[in-house]
């Protein structure tokens, strides 16, 4: 009876220490003892992974701005006061013609002055002349002296010139007569009118009255990833989509910008819009394919190019042979 005790208490103790081993972690498998350390190699090429990475930055769409190719912010020649704007926002203007003008009284006055002086300076170098006349008389007789000949003839110099001064003087009062009016200097669209009748304009610092915009040619100004110069370049066709319209218009890129930014790592295209019909406009938003456009709206094509144009083959005359009797 005993033994069987003491049989029973040795089984239970060796299940007990199996179960309690098991429960300890495993330790790390041993390495050799001359083993190197693994290196990081190089990341997975393309070819290996599987993925082309040939059109990566060349694909999607790019966020670009509409603005018009010829802007001109225009102000007076002088400082005044407008008495005439002659043009309101919206208005068509031709190249050369009459925009604004400054009040001209005070100019007229300028001029009346400056010829005044004109006739003045002409009175006192005809006396001087008149009387450096009568001082070589007498030199000639000898009654007077080099010195007081030569005085004579230092007076009419300078009345010369006083003539010459002044009539510099009258052009340029004059001038500002003609200063007084501004005018277009190309065709387009007036798009900001700042200041009003009355108001006080000065030329420095310069104070702007109008804007003047040609839409007739409209630039996208769009940033692309630097890794799409592999395949951009001038002359390109793209697509230009103005979402707000929802057209696909096609867009030719004439000026790729010479610097990257570093920071953004991207570069500024310029592209031309052909916009006769004025359907769109300066500061729309557009997004920007680089890839010939499926075209929804064109306008008449840009002077030296015909985007969309599609050339016709002369149809072949057909000649009907007569039946042989």
């Amino acid at each position: 009876m005993i033994t069987a005790r003491f049989t029973l208490l040795a089984a239970l103790l060796l299940v007990a220490c199996s179960s309690s081993e098991a429960k300890k972690p495993g330790l790390p498998p041993a390495k050799a003892e001359n083993s190197a350390p693994a290196i990081p190699g190089p990341p997975a090429s393309s070819k290996t992974v599987g993925t082309n990475t040939a059109n990566q930055g060349t694909t999607g769409r790019f966020i670009g701005t509409a603005l018009p190719k010829h802007m001109a912010e225009l102000g007076p020649k002088m400082s005044g006061t407008l008495s005439a704007v002659m043009v309101d926002e919206g208005d068509r203007v031709r190249k050369g013609q009459a925009l604004f003008r400054l009040n001209t009284q005070s100019i007229q006055l300028n001029v009346s002055s400056a010829d005044a002086a004109l006739a003045g300076a002409k009175i006192a170098r005809d006396n001087a002349q008149r009387e450096l006349e009568r001082q070589k008389v007498l030199a000639e007789k000898g009654t007077i002296s080099a010195v007081v000949l030569e005085r004579a003839e230092s007076a009419y110099t300078a009345a010369s010139n006083g003539v010459n001064q002044a009539e510099v003087g009258l052009s340029m009062a004059k001038r500002g007569n003609t200063d007084s009016a501004v005018y277009s200097p190309i065709d387009g669209i007036v798009a900001k009118k700042l200041k009003s009748v009355g108001e006080t304009v000065t030329m420095m610092p310069p104070t702007t009255v109008v804007i003047i915009q040609d839409q007739s040619v409209l630039e996208v100004r769009a940033r692309i990833p630097e890794v799409a110069l592999k395949t951009v370049k001038e002359g390109d066709m793209i697509t230009a989509y103005f979402t707000a319209l929802e057209i696909n218009v096609p867009a030719k890129i004439v000026r790729v910008q010479p610097t990257v930014d570093p920071i953004t790592r991207t570069i500024e295209i310029v592209a031309d819009i052909a916009n006769k019909e004025g359907k769109l406009r300066p500061g729309m938003f557009v997004e920007v394919e680089l890839k010939p456009p499926v075209v929804d709206y064109v306008d008449p094509p840009l002077p030296d190019e015909a985007p969309g144009e599609t050339t016709k083959k002369p149809a072949k005359k057909t000649s009907k042979k007569k039946d042989a009797p």
